[in-house]
């Protein structure tokens, strides 16, 4: 050699190196009060700083070596790097490992090479580089003919041997790994992967997946995950060895996540089963609310404290009145002072029973537009533990329903022309009435009113001009008595009122001769302009009667009485008068 004191520094930093590398490997140099176990980048770069400064210590033995001195220097420096370069792959961790080991050695090989090529070996930086190929090629090769190392073998049958009863018969898979290659499994995974047991070592994790795509992407987030110190877990479909597919739940976790690459111990369950019932579960969830976003009705829930809370409806509308009234209580919905209907006493014992429920009648104020009616069907809702939820259900719009029933409901117990009660309602009524004035002692008075020449209106008018009569009457009629009474019609021209709570039996009297008078004037619709003659019945409880059709029959007798006497008059109980305007202030309101 020419010149020794460059070839000795070398050894000197060879030795160092070597030293340094020895003391950052043992178990003492590597703990740390604060590990950075979350800093990925930096762990990397020191998991590869080891290979990086063997490789380039041997590198620079082409730098402070005798390149230059022969031809023979040079083939035994191109020898001895190329050969190191060749024992690397007996020793290295991973191929990442040994790539930087292999580039940190012939790369200054390489440079020389190209600035100074030898005179005998044209085209050498070539050769080297498909020297570096072939020394890869053998380190692949290596890697795929090792077996489980034997630290990492003894490791974990110092800790799971004692226990391999137990872990070949537990449900779930259970593998450990170092890299991309499987060293120990239980019976339960070579059962889920349908292979042999003894078939299993040393074979790729990603032959398991169902694609290389899913395989590189759980891995990536399966070593984010390990460096930093905590468990990965997710679902994926993997691929079992006769080519069907299932979907596996799998969790990670590292044994040493200090070690490069780190022994991984995976547990996996088969959820298969499960994730069919869940997208079960996704598609009638999904055909529900297509179902629902179709429908005329409203979908509706409740909290706990039977509160409004979500309203689904399928139109778009400005200006939902059911959604308007989120965070109130079904029960809470009514008018204000409006008149119960049959079933919304019940609205509030329904939800507050916790019980499912159907057809129930709820009202539902509609701004200054009449009300609509709501037709309620719900079930109760629990959680896993029975705790109450609240109510879900359908609301069905009925409003038109209700409303003809209530049309129906009103012919049956009204005139159609006036609108007055007829005499089923006044029926129901007086006898009402009498059951109230015995127990309070009062009296009832009932006057039964006929218009003596209502036909000679129709005869001059038609009936057209009839009608308009008998609706201007039943108005004079109501005008003449209290808000407590009833104007009832009868017949065509027969009307019946009913007078409550009467403290005298005279007051009766004094009605009928006001609704005389009243009666007497010109009527709008009577084209001759004549007053109309008028003849009123008059019977009173208890003196008269004690029912109510005995009281009917009783004032219809006395109104043909005085029908009989040349109308325009009252015939009571002392007998018949005419009618005579009777001063305003003696007669009851």
């Amino acid at each position: 050699m020419g010149n020794q004191d460059p070839l000795l520094a070398w050894w000197l930093g060879l030795t160092l190196s070597q030293l340094l590398m020895l003391g950052m490997s043992l178990p003492g140099a590597q703990a740390s009060p604060q590990p950075r176990h979350d800093d990925v980048p930096l762990r990397s770069y020191f998991s590869s700083a080891g290979p990086i400064i063997g490789g380039a210590a041997w590198g620079a033995l082409a730098l402070v070596g005798p390149y230059d001195a022969t031809p023979q220097s040079q083939a035994i420096l191109c020898v001895v790097l190329c050969s190191v370069t060749l024992a690397g792959t007996g020793f290295s961790r991973s191929v990442s490992s040994y790539s930087a080991f292999a580039a940190a050695v012939l790369l200054p090989l390489f440079i020389l090479l190209v600035a100074s090529p030898p005179a005998r070996v044209p085209g050498a930086a070539f050769w080297l580089l498909a020297f570096a190929a072939f020394a890869l090629i053998v380190r692949g090769l290596h890697t795929g003919r090792e077996g489980p190392p034997q630290d990492s073998l003894a490791a974990f049958e110092t800790t799971l041997m004692p226990h391999q009863a137990m872990v070949d018969n537990a449900r779930a898979a259970i593998v450990l790994s170092r890299g991309n290659r499987v060293e120990l499994c239980n019976r339960r995974f070579a059962e889920m992967m349908r292979v042999d047991e003894s078939g299993i070592a040393g074979s790729r994790l990603l032959d398991g997946f169902e694609s290389r795509a899913d395989w590189h992407h759980h891995a990536r987030a399966a070593d984010t995950a390990i460096r930093r110190g905590s468990t990965y877990h997710a679902s994926t479909r993997l691929r079992r060895r006769d080519g069907s597919v299932f979907w596996a739940e799998i969790t990670g976790q590292a044994i040493d996540p200090e070690s490069h690459p780190p022994q991984v111990v995976w547990v996996a369950f088969d959820v298969t089963e499960r994730m069919m019932d869940s997208a079960r579960e996704e598609l009638l969830a999904s055909q529900l609310r297509t179902l629902i976003a179709r429908s005329t009705d409203w979908y509706w829930k409740t909290d706990p404290q039977h509160r409004l809370m979500h309203v689904t409806h399928e139109a778009e509308r400005t200006n939902d009145t059911l959604k308007a009234n989120l965070g109130r209580k079904w029960w809470q919905l009514h008018r204000q002072g409006g008149d119960a209907r049959p079933g919304q006493s019940d609205v509030r014992a329904a939800f507050e029973g916790c019980n499912g429920f159907r057809d129930l009648l709820v009202e539902l104020p509609n701004g200054n537009n009449p009300p609509l009616w709501l037709s309620l069907c719900g079930t109760p809702r629990f959680n896993e533990h029975g705790a109450f939820l609240g109510h879900h259900g359908t609301a069905v719009d009925v409003t038109e329903q209700v409303r003809s029933t209530e049309r129906i409901r009103h012919l049956a117990y009204h005139d159609a022309l006036t609108g007055l009660p007829n005499r089923r309602l006044l029926t129901d009524r007086l006898t009402l009435a009498i059951a109230r004035a015995q127990r309070y002692s009062e009296r009832v008075g009932l006057l039964f009113v006929d218009l003596d020449d209502f036909r000679r209106i129709n005869d001059l008018g038609g009936h057209a001009a009839g009608d308009q009569a008998l609706l201007e009457i039943a108005d004079r009629l109501r005008t003449c008595v209290r808000a407590c009474d009833t104007v009832a019609r009868l017949g065509s021209d027969e009307f019946v009122i009913l007078l409550a709570e009467l403290d005298e039996a005279g007051d009766a009297n004094r009605v009928a001769a006001k609704i005389l008078s009243t009666l007497h004037e010109p009527l709008a619709a009577h084209t001759a302009c004549h007053p109309v003659s008028t003849s009123i019945g008059v019977a009173s409880f208890p003196e008269d009667a004690t029912s109510a059709e005995d009281l009917i029959k009783i004032a219809d007798t006395r109104m043909f009485r005085a029908k009989r006497r040349g109308g325009q008059r009252i015939e009571g109980r002392d007998g018949a008068y005419p009618g005579v305007a009777p001063s305003l202030a003696t007669l009851p309101v």
